[in-house]
Formats: structure tokens, C-alpha cells, sequence
């Protein structure tokens, strides 16, 4: 991992008190801890991919995995929520214009942006902007963050052009449908517009496909490759949470009608070796993947195919080995593992949530391996 001036994982230490204060209630009620996200986004971790010359920092994406995995292993809807909005803040960098990114960050530089990169909704020319609507799944953070940006199809466009619009964040464009078992806290409810006006200085409508303004490395990348990193991130903080927290359940406990404790017995030892075996291997393979593709992305060279399906298949391999990893702990444990003391299972349900994201699904595997036979991908994304 390249070094930052930022010293992350001091900067995650100094708020965990907080996020540990927090991460119940902010399960209980389904959405983010308010203070929580205004702490990340005053300590500068809300726009970690965002171009420096919009007063972001710009950061190489193996930071970014380590930032989620490091606040997973405290919370993991909170590094949910702090990883999407970090990808939201990079689309508007991406799409929008140069001189609203300036005035953006410039205004507020803990801005959050919550949103969605997913064209859900319909965009339509009126003067002086668009008026813009749909619904929009999954918003993470949107009940807590500053701005939305979200996607629209430009009506009437062919070829297809999207528009980002930029707008305030407004509770009452809010549906509740987040009822979820991992993941509850992130509050990923559904946002809904009807014809809502948005200035053109805050969309950004661009050719279906195209490749994002501004000319560095991460940029260059296509989203499908921009991201799936991440995520590896959260499940790979969750499964080291998982590890720690077996440990001491492992030193603590004698299982009913044991004189041995659970650690002394041979399969709480094979669990613990597989899960460190898992996830690390799963890590190891990402970083590899990330490398070779920031390779092709600092020589503005063509990511090929083969390179492309290595690197979606390295990071659903990776969650699935994280899933798996926090499998074979919570069987290892016993019955410990049913009470919510242990937190276990709750983890287990948070890793299987992350995998639920269409970039990091199981069905990537497949297709990833469709493509490396040189059969069609049957996805867009690819």
C-alpha cells in the first residue's frame, strides 16, 4: 500500500470510540449515526478519491480497501455507508462540471454525498436544466449525507446519454424500505423523485459508457473496474472481526461437557487456520489484480479482457472467501454463536449482505469465467 499524508488508520482509531458508541442504536434504527458520518466527513474520509485539484486527496485505491476494511472491523455499516458515499463523491468528480466540483468541496470540504451511479430515473431538457424522475434502490447514507447524486437516462436520447444530478439531500424524497438482516444500519432505503428541477451547473450528461473527466489514473478505469475493490475491503474487515473476536471466544470457553477449552480443541484450530488462510489469500489476490490493472491505467493502455475478468473474479472470490472464512468460525463456536453477545452471526449476515452487491455477486464468478474461456460475458459490465 502506497503511504498517506492522511495516516488513515490513526484517523479511523481516533473516531472508533464513537462508532462503537453508535453501532447498536444505528442498527436498531436502520440508518447511519448522523455524528458518526459528519465525524468521517470532518476528518477528510469522505472524499478520498476525489481529484486533488477539487480538494480532494486523491488517494491510490489499495487506501481505500484498507480504510473500509480498518472501519469494518469496528462497524460494518458504517464502512459501508463511508466506502458508498466515497464512490458517490468520485462520480460527481467524474461527471460533473470541473468548475461545480471546485465550488463544491471548496464550500463544504467535509461535504457527504450519498447517491447512485445506477440509471434509474428519467431525465428531461427544460430551460436552464433538467427536470428529473425516478427511483433509485439502495441509496446508502442517504438519510445522513449532505447531497445526492443520482443517475438518469436522458429522454429521448439514442444513442444513450445519462445525466448526474446533483441535488440537497431531502428526507421527504425518502421511502423506507430497508428492513433488512445485514447491513441494517447502513440505511440503503429507496429515494424518489417526481420532476424534481436540477440547474445545469449540477448535472453532468454524458455519452452511455464513457470514460470520466478527469485525466488520472483511477479515472481512466471503467466503472466496472472502479467499483469492485472496495467492497473487498468491507468483507475483509468484517471476517478479521470475526477472527479476533473467535479468538477470545476461543480462550474464554469450555464447551458443555469438555474439560478442554474451545481453543484446545482440534476444529476450533482448523477454523481459525482457514479463516486467516481465506481471507488472507482472498486479499492477496485482489491487491495482485488491483496492481496489474493500475498498471494499464498509468500507461492509459486498453485493460484487456482476460485482465478485466481476473480482476472481477479475484474481488467476488475474495467476499466469498470472507463469507466463508466467518462460516467456519460461527461453526467452531457452537451455540456462542446464537447469542447476539458473541456477534458472530451478525457478522456473518453483514458479510452475505456485501456479497448481495451486483459487483461483487457470486454470479461475477461465472461470468468472469465465461469470459477467460472466450465466450460472450451476457454482461454489460464486461
Amino acid at each position: 500500500m502506497t503511504s498517506t499524508s492522511l495516516e488513515l488508520t490513526e484517523l479511523v482509531s481516533g473516531v472508533k470510540k464513537l462508532i462503537v458508541g453508535r453501532a447498536k442504536e444505528s442498527d436498531r434504527l436502520r440508518h447511519p449515526d448522523p455524528e458518526v458520518i459528519a465525524s468521517l466527513g470532518h476528518l477528510g474520509l469522505m472524499k478520498l478519491l476525489v481529484p486533488k485539484e477539487y480538494g480532494g486527496h486523491e488517494l491510490h485505491p489499495a487506501e481505500l480497501i484498507e480504510f473500509t476494511k480498518a472501519l469494518a472491523e469496528v462497524h460494518g455499516s458504517t464502512a459501508w455507508v463511508a466506502m458508498t458515499c466515497n464512490e458517490e463523491a468520485e462520480l460527481v468528480s467524474a461527471y460533473l462540471p470541473p468548475d461545480t466540483c471546485r465550488s463544491l468541496w471548496r464550500d463544504d470540504p467535509s461535504l457527504v454525498i450519498a447517491g447512485s451511479g445506477v440509471p434509474k430515473g428519467k431525465a428531461s431538457r427544460v430551460s436552464g436544466g433538467w427536470r428529473i424522475s425516478g427511483r433509485w434502490n439502495f441509496v446508502s447514507g442517504c438519510t445522513t449525507a449532505n447531497k445526492w447524486v443520482l443517475n438518469s437516462i436522458v429522454e429521448a436520447s439514442s444513442p444513450i446519454e445519462l445525466c448526474f444530478a446533483v441535488i440537497d439531500a431531502n428526507p421527504d424524497f425518502v421511502e423506507d424500505t430497508w428492513h433488512t438482516v445485514g447491513l441494517r444500519g447502513t440505511g440503503s432505503h429507496d429515494v424518489v423523485l417526481d420532476s424534481v428541477f436540477v440547474e445545469d451547473d449540477f448535472c453532468g450528461v454524458v455519452p452511455n459508457n464513457s470514460l470520466p473527466l478527469p485525466d488520472l489514473p483511477f479515472y481512466r478505469l471503467p466503472s466496472a473496474l472502479r467499483f469492485p475493490f472496495p467492497k473487498t475491503g468491507v468483507a475483509a474487515g468484517l471476517a478479521s472481526r470475526a477472527i479476533a473476536d473467535f479468538r477470545s471466544l476461543a480462550l474464554e470457553k469450555t464447551p458443555l461437557n469438555s474439560k478442554r477449552s474451545l481453543g484446545e480443541r482440534p476444529d476450533a484450530a482448523l477454523s481459525m487456520a482457514k479463516a486467516e488462510a481465506l481471507v488472507g489469500a482472498g486479499q492477496a489476490w485482489v491487491h495482485e489484480q488491483l496492481d496489474a490493472v493500475w498498471r494499464a491505467a498509468n500507461e492509459n493502455a486498453v485493460v484487456s479482457d482476460d485482465l478485466h475478468a481476473r480482476v472481477r473474479l479475484a474481488c467476488s472470490w475474495s467476499v466469498q472467501n470472507s463469507i466463508s472464512a466467518i462460516q467456519h468460525l460461527v461453526d467452531a463456536a457452537g451455540s456462542s454463536a446464537n447469542f447476539e453477545k458473541s456477534g458472530l452471526m451478525a457478522l456473518l449476515d453483514d458479510a452475505r449482505a456485501v456479497a448481495g452487491h451486483f459487483m461483487v455477486g457470486s454470479y461475477q464468478i461465472d461470468t468472469a469465467g465465461r469470459v477467460l474461456l472466450g465466450l460472450d460475458a451476457g454482461d454489460p459490465a464486461f
